[in-house]
């Protein structure tokens, strides 16, 4: 393991960002129609050409794509550092809020009630998100301070009200249920420059954490360790909670529901450069957005011309990962 001194942030934060190029470049240049890097490097130049088919490709379908992919991939992964940070349990994941289970019931109705088109659907997911969320910070917050295990509870309670609303309509929806049940398992195909825009407002929040690391360093301490260093607990709480779930409540709106990023994401990086938040929250950033772009690749590449939801690949990868870095730690 790498120990976070002053020296070591900024290797592998490089080396990280590195991979993350590589990946970008397989996601643009591989797909049912392959783009050499050579012609990547025109088409970025000479910008989208009327009348062309690689540039059409590349401007309208591709390079928003991958584009999205990595911003919601770098989004689910700082939500999980969050989660699992402030519940000081490595199980966290960003959907443990209930804010997955809230933007999914949004979507669903949008799709029963026929407004599945952008942006109406997306908006309808990013407010049961956002409503979900409202209800379970109320939950948990009592005489200003938010209990984090009642919060956990209430994530776990609402999420199974959710759900069961999800399949109430899904069992209504008739034809519709294939669009339901494909929302759910996470996709990036159909997805353009509008919910790239989207998805570009989450940015300055995933900034946030970065200037919060010593608050976050030392609450890895418990809460009440961190009150006697100084650190303003419930503000900092406050802050990092209403981050990861506005982070997670715009990925989920534009993507669905895409498992184990967020979980496994930061597991793998702190075996990389340890638990300082100087290293685990931008490394942790470039990472997940490298392994989500893969796993899209995967996607669309595995059963060409057929498509696999992106939630089911990173689902089938990330769940024996997990599994092997548990038996790793506990060896």
């Amino acid at each position: 393991m790498i120990r976070l001194g002053r020296t070591s942030v900024w290797p592998g934060i490089v080396l990280t960002a590195g991979v993350f190029v590589v990946c970008l470049l397989m996601s643009l240049a591989f797909g049912p129609a392959s783009l050499p890097l050579a012609r990547i490097w025109h088409l970025v130049t000479a910008g989208p050409v009327a009348g062309d088919l690689d540039s059409a490709i590349f401007w309208q379908i591709r390079l928003p794509r991958a584009l999205l992919a990595c911003l919601v991939g770098a989004e689910l992964a700082v939500a999980g550092v969050i989660m699992q940070d402030l519940f000081l349990n490595p199980l966290t994941d960003p959907y443990v809020t209930g804010v997955s289970s809230g933007a999914a019931l949004g979507a669903t109705l949008g799709i029963v009630l026929h407004v599945a088109q952008f942006p109406w659907m997306t908006v309808l997911a990013l407010a049961g998100g956002f409503a979900t969320l409202g209800i379970v910070w109320m939950a948990a917050r009592r005489r200003g301070r938010v209990n984090i295990f009642i919060l956990l509870l209430a994530g776990v309670t609402v999420s199974y009200l959710a759900s069961a609303v999800v399949t109430f309509l899904m069992i209504k929806a008739g034809d519709d249920m294939h669009a339901i049940v494909y929302w759910l398992m996470g996709s990036f195909s159909g997805r353009g420059w509008t919910e790239v825009e989207l998805a570009l407002l989450a940015v300055p929040l995933m900034l946030i954490p970065l200037f919060r690391t010593r608050e976050m360093d030392i609450l890895l301490q418990g809460e009440k360790r961190a009150l006697e260093l100084g650190v303003e607990v419930e503000r900092t709480k406050r802050l990092l909670l209403v981050t990861a779930g506005v982070l997670t409540a715009i990925a989920v709106s534009v993507s669905g529901i895409i498992g184990f990023v967020g979980l496994v994401v930061p597991h793998i990086v702190r075996l990389l450069v340890g638990p300082g938040h100087r290293g685990l929250l931008p490394v942790s950033l470039l990472f997940g957005a490298a392994m989500l772009n893969v796993a899209d690749l995967m996607s669309r590449t595995l059963l060409m011309p057929n498509e696999i939801p992106v939630g089911v690949v990173t689902t089938f990868v990330g769940a024996p990962l997990f599994v092997y870095l548990l038996r790793r730690g506990k060896a």
